[in-house]
């Protein structure tokens, strides 16, 4: 039975309905099924069955098994793959279902299955991915010059621009879609070695085989079989969970500045959407919200996905039965990231005023370094960092402002004419190379 996961509640908050059609029972038989027909008339195209049974295979395998089909030939000790296909041959003439699944093993066909479910997956992700990709280069390319507060730490530090804020989303972006087109690569391979790996069940026939298969699934043929080594399947998983990071990473920049305080940032907010059941005037980022503990459930299934490689022999239920409901978490709930992150970056709405008004917040003290950098050059870098960190503190804490403080010092004003401290304290006017790292990181 379905779980409240799957339900009208809460199925859109852990999926997307592309990701839960991948990974349902049905999409799950379906590629099965695939394979099986792809399988038969791999072997067919090798002379080792009948060319008519496989056409008839093939013909047959988008049988619609429901539930109840497969309940029927479910029992004690009988394994997923075994009911899949009792239930199937059913709907097959004896004379062709006599040739289903020939020399084949379980794994065989679902591993290729998975990769199936995993390929189809990952370009969505991709797809996404690219679309984030595009509208935080839009913000950073329209952007570029705006003056913002940089923070580290958690409280101001010298200025940046938005725009160069943005392309740092750009930059990792650019990273994590390598990373997950070379595993998509790596991870589309086929399983068809028979019981232990060796293909000794089709004879000198098995390579042709194996190859026709991969052919016709569009696949690669890796050299040895992997019931054993899992560690394709944790590349993905494992860059599912370090795209969750950098997608959360810019869901708490989003939080941070989409606070009523800041106001740099607000994440768009679907018409009709009700904030808060008690308080009308609520404009909760749920998105970038959700993001955060959606990225936390990604990384939870990579960390389990990892302790599975360790398995016995050259094949192990104990590690592989587990990936068929770690596996599908991860997709599941990175889709779902994912998706909140493309709405929220393509729809997210800037304000150019609150980010110099932030950066304005403290007059010219956010400069201090801009002051210190120049005193430098004049009574060297640790009597500049004194001098200016003296006087930085006594503008925090009383009512003069920082450039006022550094006219009224003997120490500064020796060195320091009126308009160079005008200048030095003006925020606007120390965002060094920005513009220039956003073009690099565009281009």
């Amino acid at each position: 039975m379905p779980t409240h996961l799957d339900g009208a509640l809460f199925g859109d908050a852990f999926a997307t309905p592309e990701t839960r059609d991948i990974f349902s029972q049905s999409g799950f038989v379906e590629r099965f099924l695939r394979v099986e027909a792809e399988l038969a008339l791999a072997q067919a195209e090798a002379g080792v069955i009948p060319a008519d049974a496989a056409e008839t295979i093939a013909d047959g395998f988008d049988a619609d098994l429901t539930d109840d089909d497969l309940a029927a030939h479910t029992g004690p000790g009988k394994i997923f793959s075994v009911v899949i296909l009792d239930a199937w041959r059913e709907t097959l003439p004896d004379d062709a279902a006599r040739y289903v699944h020939w020399g084949a093993t379980t794994q065989d066909i679902s591993d290729t299955a998975l990769v199936l479910q995993l390929r189809e997956a990952i370009d969505l992700f991709l797809d996404d991915l690219l679309g984030i990709r595009d509208a935080a280069a839009a913000l950073a390319r329209e952007h570029r010059d705006t003056p913002a507060v940089g923070r580290t730490h958690h409280v101001h530090a010298t200025p940046v621009t938005m725009g160069l804020q943005f392309a740092s989303w750009v930059d990792e972006i650019d990273r994590r879609i390598a990373r997950l087109d070379a595993v998509r690569e790596q991870v589309s391979v086929v399983e068809c070695f028979g019981a232990t790996g060796t293909l000794a069940s089709l004879g000198g026939d098995g390579l042709a085989v194996q190859q026709n298969l991969a052919d016709r699934l569009d696949l690669s043929v890796p050299d040895v079989a992997w019931f054993a080594a899992r560690d394709r399947i944790t590349e993905v998983t494992n860059a599912l969970a370090t795209a969750a990071g950098t997608l959360a990473r810019i869901a708490r920049n989003v939080l941070l500045r989409n606070r009523s305080e800041v106001g740099e940032l607000r994440e768009p907010i679907p018409e009709g959407a009700v904030g808060s059941s008690t308080m009308p005037h609520k404009r909760n980022p749920v998105r970038s919200q959700a993001a955060v503990g959606l990225a936390g459930r990604v990384r939870r299934a990579a960390h389990e996905m990892t302790g599975l490689q360790a398995g016995y022999d050259e094949r192990d239920y104990a590690t592989w039965l587990p990936e068929f409901a770690v596996v599908p978490e991860a997709c599941m709930a990175f889709g779902r990231l994912v998706r909140n992150g493309r709405e929220v970056v393509e729809g997210l709405d800037t304000d150019a005023d609150a980010a110099e008004r932030n950066l304005r917040h403290h007059g010219g003290l956010v400069a201090s370094e801009a002051v210190a950098m120049a005193l430098a050059e004049r009574v060297g870098k640790a009597d500049a960092h004194h001098i200016v960190h003296e006087i930085a503190t006594a503008a925090m804490q009383g009512e003069e402002s920082f450039a006022a403080l550094l006219r009224a010092d003997e120490r500064v004003i020796e060195h320091l004419s009126d308009a160079e401290i005008d200048r030095l304290t003006d925020p606007t006017d120390y965002t060094g190379l920005a513009g220039r790292l956003v073009d690099r990181t565009l281009d």
